[in-house]
């Protein structure tokens, strides 16, 4: 790699050197900004208006570090350590899925339709825990639940619950296999990043009047068509399902609603936006009601909410 100038205007031109023919120029600039407004706090009108501000040794030495990862298509986010999803600041490390935008838009029809707040939810395979604690955080009064199979997502879920300050219970659990949690039960309940002790939760016990779920939903052989920036960094397991099964994790949480969603109560999936039909014909053969797709900002088919019906007595 070249060596690094000093000043803004020379590091500009540095990112770009390096970044031409692997990003579009667009999305080089809008790198630009945010790798001096993020790493160096450097406001976007200073770069333009303070073309030769010299840039210090640890500076340089962390837009080097952000342009290296860029190269190889680590996303911005994972190079930042956070990203931001609903307004809030949301911790993200590679290992842990990196919230979209569609997910924002299937959390605001939740709180749109539920505007009491006085709820029981589990948002399961909650990732870096961004569903549930923006949950939690618009709708205060709810019991708040979140599982997910993977160590380092509760642990990254974990610490943006304590960065909110948002009191959820999360918990490891397969939702495909039935296990609870793969590990001794002593050693999921206690947290050492929050230093909190608890017992721990027995989903089986609870009825929700919400379940929410982003599963993995990607048929495997669409990742050949994806960005490197997705399938060089971000977790298999939490994008891709095989293609001989591609519903298998809404067939799974749909089961997990027949028995613990309280009559009436929700269930709210992210889809992929050719799955919509096909997932809502297994909710009807489940017996849940209303199923209504919903569409995103671009008129695509992202989103799927249905009611468990109460049982009729003749």
């Amino acid at each position: 790699m070249k060596k690094a100038p000093r000043t803004i205007g020379t590091f500009r031109e540095f990112i770009k050197n390096e970044l031409t023919g692997l990003y579009a120029v667009k999305e080089i600039e809008s790198l630009t900004y945010i790798l001096f407004g993020d790493l160096l706090n450097i406001p976007k009108h200073e770069i333009h208006l303070q073309h030769d501000r010299l840039i210090n040794v640890d500076q340089g030495t962390k837009i080097i570090e952000a342009v290296i990862g860029l190269k190889s298509f680590k996303p911005i986010q994972y190079i930042l350590g956070y990203t931001e999803f609903y307004g809030l600041k949301m911790q993200v490390t590679p290992g842990v899925l990196i919230p979209r935008p569609e997910t924002e838009e299937l959390l605001k029809w939740i709180v749109d339709e539920n505007p009491s707040g006085n709820i029981t939810f589990i948002d399961i395979g909650t990732g870096c825990g961004c569903i549930a604690i923006a949950l939690k955080i618009h709708l205060p009064d709810s019991r708040a639940y979140a599982s997910d199979i993977s160590d380092t997502a509760l642990m990254i879920a974990r610490e943006n619950a304590k960065l909110h300050r948002a009191d959820i219970t999360f918990f490891d659990h397969d939702i495909v296999s039935k296990e609870e949690g793969k590990r001794k039960k002593e050693k999921v309940a206690y947290d050492k990043s929050a230093e909190i002790k608890q017992e721990f939760p027995d989903i089986f016990k609870q009825k929700y009047d919400i379940i929410v779920s982003n599963p993995p939903y990607i048929p495997e052989s669409e990742k050949e068509y994806m960005d490197k920036n997705i399938t060089g960094w971000e977790p298999f397991e939490a994008l891709f399902v095989p293609d001989q099964d591609p519903l298998i994790f809404y067939r799974n949480i749909g089961e997990f609603g027949l028995q613990y969603l309280k009559f009436n109560g929700k269930l709210y999936f992210e889809i992929h936006e050719k799955q919509g039909a096909s997932i809502k014909r297994l909710l009807q053969e489940f017996g849940y009601s209303n199923v209504i797709i919903g569409k995103d900002i671009n008129g695509k088919d992202r989103m799927i909410r249905c009611h468990k019906k109460k049982i009729q007595i003749p």
